[in-house]
Parts: C-alpha cells; sequence; structure tokens
C-alpha cells in the first residue's frame, strides 16, 4: 500500500510539471492543488537521502531553503561557541547534530551535498517528522501547510506555491518543528545550547559517547 502512494505521488508530482512545461497555462483549482500538495510532501518525505541527485532534490525546496542550508552548513563547518550561541534552537540543534555525525562518520556515506543529505535522511529532523501523528493539509493562498492531528489548525510544516509547484520551506518548518524543544530552555533556564546537547545526549546516549560542550567547536580536520 505504502509503495501504491508514493507512485500515485509521483504520478500527481509528473502530470503537474508536465501541464506547466508546454501550451498556455491553465487554472489549477483548490482541490488539484491540495492533491499537489499531499504528493509533493510524500515525495519529499520518501527521497533517499545518500543516492538521489542533488539537482532534482534543490527543485522541491523554496530558495530561501537552498541559501539556508549553504549558510548554516557554513557554520557548522566554521563557527565558534560564540556565535554559534546566539544562533537560534533549530539552528544551534541543526549545527550540534551535524558536527557530531561528521565527527562519528556517519555523514562520509553522503558523497556531496551534505547538509542537504543530512537534513532529508534519516538522522535530519525532517525524517523524524515521520514519526508524528499529522492532520490534513491546508492551502491558504500561496501557503500550504500541515500540523499535528490533535491540533491541526498550529501548522508545523510549511510549503510555498512557487512557479506552479508546492516546495517545502525547510527553515520555517524546522522552527515549527522545534518548537516545543525550545520551550525547555525557558522552562529550565537553560542556554539554547545546553538544551541542544541534552537532547543529543538523550537521542544517542546508546550510540555516541562524548557528547558535551566540544560540539560547539568546529570538528578539527573537517
Amino acid at each position: 500500500m505504502g509503495r501504491k502512494r508514493i507512485l500515485f505521488a509521483f504520478i500527481v508530482s509528473f502530470f503537474l510539471a508536465s501541464c506547466t512545461s508546454s501550451g498556455p497555462r491553465q487554472p489549477i483549482d483548490e482541490a488539484e492543488r491540495l492533491l499537489a500538495l499531499d504528493a509533493a510532501y510524500q515525495t519529499l518525505i520518501n527521497i533517499p537521502a545518500k543516492t538521489s541527485a542533488p539537482d532534482s532534490v534543490l527543485l522541491l525546496l523554496t530558495d530561501d531553503s537552498r541559501f539556508w542550508l549553504e549558510a548554516i552548513e557554513r557554520a557548522a563547518l566554521n563557527e565558534d561557541s560564540a556565535f554559534v550561541e546566539q544562533r537560534p534552537f533549530h539552528e544551534i540543534l541543526t549545527i550540534l547534530t551535524y558536527r557530531l555525525l561528521l565527527r562519528e562518520n556517519v555523514l562520509s556515506e553522503y558523497p556531496d551535498y551534505r547538509m542537504l543529505r543530512f537534513a532529508l535522511g534519516e538522522q535530519g529532523i525532517l525524517r523524524r517528522a515521520k514519526d508524528l501523528k499529522l492532520g490534513p493539509f491546508e492551502t491558504r493562498n500561496d501557503r500550504g501547510t500541515r500540523g499535528l492531528q490533535d491540533s491541526p489548525r498550529v501548522p508545523i510544516m510549511i510549503f510555498r506555491w512557487d512557479e506552479r509547484r508546492w516546495k517545502f520551506d525547510l527553515p520555517e518548518s524546522m522552527t515549527l518543528l522545534t518548537r516545543g524543544l525550545a520551550t525547555i530552555s525557558v522552562k529550565k533556564d537553560w542556554s539554547n545550547s545546553k538544551t541542544a546537547l541534552t537532547l543529543l545526549q538523550r537521542y544517542y546516549h546508546n550510540v555516541f559517547f562524548n557528547i558535551n560542550e566540544s560540539l560547539l567547536h568546529p570538528i578539527p580536520s573537517i
């Protein structure tokens, strides 16, 4: 059943793309856009992160997402703690996780575009969204959203309608996906970096050791 759903998503995506590639552009009604939104989501979360062609994946993301991926990878490779700790929580968590997986050689399996593949891969925050009980998609103007099943009106995933297709807004979605985690800092009066490190220690406690403040600094020789 899962394979049929994925295949259907690809067919819908291909059909919509072909409709825009030639001939006069016909208006797309909301029912078709909603169907296309679900197809875009299914395509995104089922991308094989290790083997997919980067250019084809980037077409599924907004321009802001592409720029953000480039900037956050530079930060992960180069920024010291003084700069990292000034960033918002979702970026700190991304940087520290990326550095941890670099240090443990997990990302060595990725031939190129490591931050892109990491963001969409099994270790990335986006892929973990598959474990959430999500509600229905909603569209409003050029914005598509999806929230949790228990609170569908509160979005945690954002898509933008651009060039007659839905594109995923990665940084905004990551902000929303980690919003609940970020509140731990406020409740416990912790810094965002301490909260991120604590979460990594809990998540990887049986996998990796030495998850500590050293991750606030660039990984040597990377």
